[in-house]
């Protein structure tokens, strides 16, 4: 079995290949060769979603796919049409997809949308929402601040989350791929614990030994913000979206579905702070 992970020097892409190498042969699709991966047993290949000469050679002797879109795309339905044609039209049916939180709640979610191209168009599909990931504070968007500034910035007030990790989302993936009763599936990816900012600042603090500020922004202020840190307009304005749907208090909730697939409990935001 040859399984393609798109997005494969991500956070969650690289835990993917990481977890599924040992057992199955993947091919890592990334969009530059400068990221390609130092992984033994995994070949490396080059996938750009806008760039549709990279697709022959990517599903190449591939049977599944690990479908993600790239991160924070309001573009992301448009984006990956292409691609999801090209694995029907090659008769590629088994896909795993990363969605989000919360989508099903929104039939105009561009991710939304791809759910329902996978459903409607015959795919053997399972469908991951999960929730914030942890590791977005150790390596991935909200890393540098904190890093480099001790602060945490976002704009979802006091509410809560349910972060979850790519250690678990990942081994929920190679779970779905070597077991067919996940076809069909959709599953919400949620942590065990719902923590505010200020109490994930707060842990952050005790590990660190320094004192972590945890700042809450308007929507407009955290625009201007993520736009000053690099980020495109588009990309900042969906993640401002995100976070206002938390601070709506949408993304506080519990799921059971790690537990029943994995057999155990969640990874917590002190099990991954340990490992630092």
């Amino acid at each position: 079995m040859r399984t393609l992970i798109i997005g494969a020097n991500g956070n969650l892409g690289k835990e993917i290949v990481l977890q599924l190498s040992k057992t199955e042969h993947v091919k890592a699709g990334i969009r530059s060769e400068s990221n390609f991966l130092d992984f033994e047993q995994v070949e490396n290949v080059r996938f750009d979603y806008d760039d549709s000469s990279t697709f022959e050679t990517a599903l190449d002797g591939v049977s599944q796919v690990f479908l993600q879109a790239p991160p924070l795309d309001a573009q992301a339905y448009e984006r990956l049409t292409p691609f999801i044609d090209t694995l029907k039209k090659k008769g590629i049916q088994r896909v795993v997809f990363n969605s989000a939180w919360g989508v099903d709640h929104n039939e105009e979610a561009p991710l939304r949308k791809i759910e329902r191209k996978l459903m409607d168009e015959g795919f053997n599909y399972t469908i991951l929402r999960p929730n914030f990931f942890i590791e977005n504070f150790t390596s991935g968007f909200a890393a540098a601040p904190l890093k480099h500034d001790n602060v945490i910035v976002h704009n979802a007030g006091d509410a809560k989350l349910t972060f979850v990790s790519v250690i678990d989302i990942a081994e929920v993936v190679v779970s779905s791929f070597k077991n067919d009763q996940h076809i069909g599936k959709a599953y919400n990816l949620a942590g065990r614990e719902a923590l505010s900012h200020q109490e994930v600042a707060n842990l952050f603090s005790k590990k660190l030994d320094t004192e972590i500020q945890n700042v809450s922004l308007t929507a407009e202020q955290m625009k201007e913000s993520a736009i000053q840190n690099g980020l495109p307009e588009s990309v900042a304005d969906y993640l401002v979206m995100l976070y206002s749907i938390a601070a709506e208090g949408h993304m506080a909730h519990l799921s059971n579905d790690i537990k029943a697939i994995l057999g155990r409990e969640p990874i917590t935001f002190n099990d991954i702070l340990k490992s630092l």
